[in-house]
């Protein structure tokens, strides 16, 4: 008698709105040509770097609290939204967690080269407005001086430090791009260390394969106007450190399966046109293979890490459908509201948010 193979829950999404195909005519005309010819020696990895982190006072949702911390030893930041102010007192630090608080853990994305709190704080902002639940994003170490696994100890230094005051059943953890990587090794690497595991996983266009063996690198090259294929690969050799790149301790897609169908439920969003949609694809049918809850949703010509476009209808659509995802795992999580959503993705909600203070983080 053959076994059945258990398959991911996939939806589709699309056409593409006329606010994301503009987007991606302009992002194919200004950004493809420097993520292209970009050299990620140390000198260039540092210019980077200097180029793409924005000084602390970063535009996010108004009414955003943000709070400087140290979390296990690995600097952090608290993030919590308007909608997730609701019953916590706003003095002296409204960003700080109760004890017992539901949470999200994030791991921002920047190809294991760039990146930072502050790159991502409007993401994870608008993260917390939608969930109602505040945040802890984590300003894991990079190259030159860091590669692999310096990000998967400090995301399970945050982790460990996160469970002494929050059950893991409402603990959320999420990531993008390489983010969506160090999320999907966090969990592995806590299942395999034995300690609780989070309530819920969201990957973001996970880069979740960097030996580059997904066949959308190839067949989506000429369409992603975001991630150039040459970028990629100068990213996966700086970040794997002169590793096997398809040791599952950089690529975790390779993970055993026993480790694999520890997960948690796992929420994965991909665009139909990005290199990396393989990726997403081939960890949420992995997952679902080893017995775990999976969910893939594709965007039809949708950017990489579809909510991160604020102001495209499939940002919004992607926003409402995480926090949907959340409030169905994580008890204590407020239900879903479509105008959180909304609010979340107008752009002229944005406001300028000074850098905030607290425990020293890196500027």
């Amino acid at each position: 008698m053959s076994s059945v193979v258990r398959e991911p829950t996939v939806h589709e999404f699309g056409p593409p709105s006329p606010q994301t195909v503009k987007l991606g005519g302009r992002t194919r005309r200004f950004w493809l040509p420097i993520a292209k010819g970009w050299r990620m020696t140390p000198r260039g990895i540092r210019m980077l770097q200097r180029m793409m982190d924005p000084t602390d006072h970063v535009p996010i949702l108004r009414g955003t609290a943000v709070e400087k911390t140290e979390i296990g030893g690995v600097h952090c930041e608290r993030i919590r939204a308007r909608r997730a102010m609701k019953g916590h007192p706003e003095q002296p630090a409204p960003a700080s967690p109760r004890d017992g608080e539901p949470l999200i853990l994030y791991l921002h994305g920047g190809g294991y080269v760039f990146g930072s709190v502050r790159t991502h704080r409007g993401l994870v902002a608008r993260l917390s407005h939608v969930t109602g639940l505040p945040a802890v994003s984590v300003d894991y170490r990079l190259p030159p001086e860091w590669t692999l696994p310096a990000p998967i100890e400090d995301a399970l230094a945050v982790y460990r430090a996160v469970l002494e005051h929050t059950d893991a059943s409402r603990i959320v953890v999420a990531g993008d791009s390489a983010g969506g990587n160090l999320a999907h090794q966090l969990v592995l690497h806590a299942a395999e260390a034995g300690l609780p595991l989070p309530a819920a996983l969201v990957l973001l266009s996970p880069w979740s394969d960097l030996s580059a063996s997904g066949e959308s690198i190839r067949l989506n090259a000429a369409e992603d106007p975001f991630i150039p294929e040459v970028g990629l690969r100068r990213c996966a050799r700086v970040a794997a450190g002169g590793e096997d790149p398809k040791s599952w301790r950089i690529s975790p897609l390779f993970a055993p399966d026993e480790l694999q169908a520890q997960l948690p439920p796992t929420l994965v969003q991909v665009g139909a046109g990005e290199v990396l949609r393989d990726d997403g694809a081939r960890v949420a049918r992995t997952l679902a293979a080893a017995g775990v809850p999976a969910t893939l949703e594709v965007y039809e010509g949708a950017l990489h890490v579809v909510p991160a476009w604020a102001g495209t209808p499939e940002a919004r659509d992607a926003l409402h459908r995480i926090a949907d995802f959340v409030a169905t795992l994580l008890p204590g999580a407020p239900a879903p509201d479509a105008e959180a959503a909304d609010e979340a993705t107008d752009r002229s909600a944005d406001g300028i948010v000074p850098g905030p203070p607290g425990a020293p983080g890196r500027t």
